[in-house]
């Protein structure tokens, strides 16, 4: 909700001037960020400033060894970008930035053995409950891309196309249980020694994903 008074808010900020100018154009789309929706203003004779939200939400359900899980992808991002187009052409470089909301959690059940198996130590499904995993980013993130559309003070409709990597910092995963160890203190700490062991090993497996590639493809029309 906030996202979106925070679009609303900038997108009418740069509407007013560009409406009284008539160089500015809307877009849809869609691309590795989700489907998209935005706007554009023509700053000067080569250089275009761009807001835009981003959304996409997928479900699904998998198995590992004994365990199964249901995860769950949620992209949503804003971002405010400023295209220079070389040679006052359709070519275009851009820098920006994004607020990025994107995460991926995933929630683990026990098998048909009842059972869950951390770096080799087995617990009960009462004694863990339900195993639940969340990987996030860093909240802002800077964006350097290139591409190719036509510019608001070119009337009627183009096509348009973004190719970059959003510069998202290594992601975060935070591992938790719901159980209580059966009541018992000494199996909690083990339990919690495990999760902790894991969540390690995850962020560390995690680090090589400071970049996320970004592709986008739309339509626009310009007024």
């Amino acid at each position: 909700m906030k996202k979106n008074l925070l679009f609303g808010v900038v997108l009418a900020a740069i509407s007013v001037p560009a409406l009284a100018e008539a160089d500015v154009e809307l877009h849809v789309g869609v691309g590795t960020l989700g489907y998209g929706l935005g706007a554009g203003y023509q700053v000067s004779d080569s250089v275009v400033a761009r807001v835009g939200i981003n959304q996409f939400d997928k479900t699904f359900n998998t198995s590992s060894g004994s365990l199964n899980y249901d995860g769950k992808l949620k992209l949503s991002s804003f971002d405010v970008l400023l295209d220079w187009h070389l040679f006052d052409g359709a070519t275009h470089l851009t820098v920006g930035l994004l607020s990025n909301d994107n995460k991926f959690s995933m929630t683990a059940t026990p098998g048909a053995a009842g059972s869950y198996t951390l770096n080799g130590q087995t617990f009960t499904a009462a004694e863990i409950g339900r195993l639940n995993g969340d990987v996030t980013f860093n909240k802002t993130a800077p964006y350097i891309g290139f591409g190719w559309n036509s510019q608001p003070k070119n009337k009627g409709f183009s096509f348009k196309s973004d190719f970059g990597v959003m510069l998202q910092g290594s992601p975060k995963a935070n591992l938790s249980y719901t159980g209580n160890g059966g009541g018992v203190p000494a199996v909690v700490a083990q339990i919690n020694s495990q999760v902790a062991v894991e969540q390690t090993n995850l962020n560390d497996k995690l680090k090589s994903f400071k970049t996320y590639p970004v592709i986008s493809l739309a339509v626009g029309y310009a007024f």
